[in-house]
């Protein structure tokens, strides 16, 4: 039975072993697996290692430089069996299953991969020679810290921010596009979840009002389904609001964000994608745990609701959770960016901006 080659030495594995490894198929998830997949790759420098991943998030993927290569999660019955075919042709000789889902661990079982790792859950562990249970100490904290527990690797063996690498051609896209509005705030005031993750948007109008009256230009992100949160936010805070949510592919995006002095997000993908970009980020919390699922990294700033219940499983919606959100107050948040970017109060830089 092949052992996990992150769980021995690798001068066991001289011939540079070929590693799959499942990925979360949501982008926060995926970036929050980058912290132990960099350590992966540490550990294993001469390994060739692809990740599997749904193709909505493979863009992100293309960035990162820990991995040799990307292949297509597709979907259906007839996608599932082209992705059998394309992990078989690969060769692999060992694989690691991050999600918990029973597909993640049937593609590499269905491809005859010999070694496969990961947490016996639903119904899979026939499929894993090596079965991963989750510690409770781990449970307990950061979620990078369960993917390097099914990784083989130690929680000191993590990685920090950036990992990802914007090409010079997304670069010059976003000064482009940015021109006029540098120095610039980036806002996420979407969250695919719903409204239980969201800060009101009266409250980004008043803060971008705030941030212009300091020099800066506020840039609005996110997916389609953000535009009319967007908009509305950037009618509030005028013309020096610039409004690209649903305009950008995901290495654009990526691009965009290198190129600003901080990001006010909402607990949400793009949250995540800035701070594995390297990019400081305040991030919004309400009744979400920051234990669990605050962005990567040691340069960034967390607010929470205080005095609340927190928990992974909330309501999309409901009064508690609006309240929750509510209660950070324009100040906190203001304050919170103008440390992050280096500017006092009275407007002046502490750095070069």
């Amino acid at each position: 039975m092949p052992a996990s080659p992150a769980s021995v030495t690798s001068s066991t594995f001289d011939a540079a072993p070929r590693l799959l490894v499942v990925v979360p198929t949501w982008l926060g998830d995926g970036v929050m697996v980058m912290p132990a997949m960099a350590g992966l790759r540490k550990r294993l420098p001469r390994a060739h290692i692809a990740v599997l991943a749904k193709p909505s998030v493979l863009p992100v993927w293309s960035l990162f430089s820990g991995v040799d290569a990307a292949i297509p999660l597709k979907k259906g019955l007839s996608g599932m069996l082209e992705t059998v075919r394309l992990v078989k042709a690969e060769k692999f000789d060992f694989a690691y299953i991050l999600p918990n889902s029973f597909r993640s661990a049937w593609v590499p079982w269905l491809a005859g991969i010999p070694g496969c790792r990961g947490v016996s859950s639903q119904w899979r562990q026939w499929m894993l020679t090596e079965s991963v249970k989750i510690s409770d100490s781990t449970r307990c904290g950061h979620q990078s810290l369960e993917m390097a527990e099914i990784l083989g690797l130690s929680p000191d063996k993590l990685e920090v921010p950036p990992f990802l690498v914007v090409p010079e051609v997304e670069w010059e896209k976003a000064r482009c596009k940015l021109s006029g509005k540098l120095p610039c705030i980036a806002f996420f005031p979407g969250a695919t979840y719903g409204p239980a993750k969201r800060w009101p948007v009266d409250r980004f109008v008043a803060l971008g009002r705030q941030l212009m009256s300091q020099g800066f230009g506020i840039l609005l992100l996110g997916g389609k389904t953000d535009k009319p949160l967007c908009d509305e936010v950037a009618a509030g805070v005028g013309e020096g609001a610039l409004n690209m949510a649903g305009e950008t592919a995901l290495t654009e995006l990526a691009g965009l964000l290198v190129s600003c002095q901080a990001v006010v997000a909402n607990d949400s993908g793009g949250m995540h994608l800035a701070a594995g970009l390297g990019v400081k980020v305040v991030g919004i919390f309400g009744l979400t745990d920051p234990v669990k699922t605050s962005p990567v990294g040691v340069q960034n700033r967390i607010l929470c609701a205080e005095g609340v219940a927190r928990s992974r499983d909330i309501a999309r919606d409901s009064a508690e959770a609006r309240a929750a959100m509510e209660s950070i107050s324009v100040e906190t948040v203001y304050q919170a960016v103008l440390d992050l970017a280096g500017v006092m109060g009275d407007g002046s830089s502490s750095n070069q901006l």
